[in-house]
């Protein structure tokens, strides 16, 4: 773990904090909730069978948790696609009090008291703040998110806000390391192709097959999209290796629920 994360718990809700990120925000982790069976405890995903009665209730404790108004917490639909969405005044609540409108992987805002989260359950979810300009952001990349850039993307959209790319701190959360990140042929094919070289000191072929490293991908990416290397912090933990403490798809064969992300300006 980098020595910038703090566990942190509120209750039995336990989560996880970065020193660089003088805002609210988390990580979560399963403790804390309500839900029950494959989702115990704090599930905060609407579309994994649970009872949306408990999910609600799960943002309701993180909301309190965290210092934040539960009605204004605002989601991202997560379609490992590279659509960055702005968060204004009309969009808040997207996905828990209004219907999810957008198809949106990754969200910026610079709205007060706004809470935007991404969802994790082995892909990474990055957290961002700039600190002068006064905008935050939440960017989810699986493998196809990531081959299609979202997190420089995010940087663009934070850049239209008036956000300096060189002032933006990014924290990659919890997420698969490339010990665990095993796949076939098609997967790092399929970066090559979308990335070109860009992709290939991060994909290691073993055997017959591959190991692809997200987390270095991710910072790659943010350094070329003009972010510093200091400001940007991988967090070290990694959900399968930790899936005691995580949901991790590939640990759970998908019988699970998921994390957050959340930022808060």
């Amino acid at each position: 773990m980098h020595t910038s994360m703090r566990r942190r718990q509120y209750g039995d809700l336990i989560y996880y904090t970065c020193d660089r990120l003088p805002v609210r925000h988390a990580f979560t982790t399963k403790a804390g909730g309500v839900s029950t069976g494959d989702c115990e405890s704090l599930n905060l995903g609407f579309a994994r069978g649970d009872d949306p009665a408990h999910v609600h209730e799960n943002y309701k404790r993180l909301a309190e948790a965290l210092g934040v108004p539960h009605d204004r917490m605002t989601l991202t639909q997560q379609v490992h696609a590279d659509k960055v969405a702005v968060v204004d005044e009309p969009d808040v609540g997207t996905g828990l009090y209004q219907p999810m409108d957008w198809n949106a992987d990754a969200l910026v805002t610079a709205l007060p008291d706004t809470p935007i989260a991404g969802f994790y359950a082995d892909c990474v979810v990055t957290l961002f703040y700039e600190p002068e300009a006064r905008v935050c952001g939440v960017c989810h990349a699986g493998w196809r998110g990531m081959a299609q850039e979202i997190a420089a993307k995010t940087v663009q959209r934070m850049a239209e806000q008036g956000a300096q790319p060189a002032r933006i701190v990014a924290v990659i959360g919890p997420s698969i390391c490339p010990d665990c990140f095993e796949t076939d042929a098609d997967v790092p094919d399929a970066m090559r192709a979308q990335m070109g070289d860009a992709a290939l000191p991060y994909i290691h072929e073993r055997g017959h097959k591959f190991h692809v490293d997200l987390q270095g991908l991710e910072a790659d990416t943010l350094r070329r999209a003009g972010l510093l290397p200091e400001n940007i912090i991988n967090s070290g933990l990694c959900t399968r290796c930790l899936h005691d403490v995580f949901w991790s798809h590939r640990a759970t064969n998908g019988k699970r629920g998921v994390q957050a992300g959340v930022i808060c300006l």
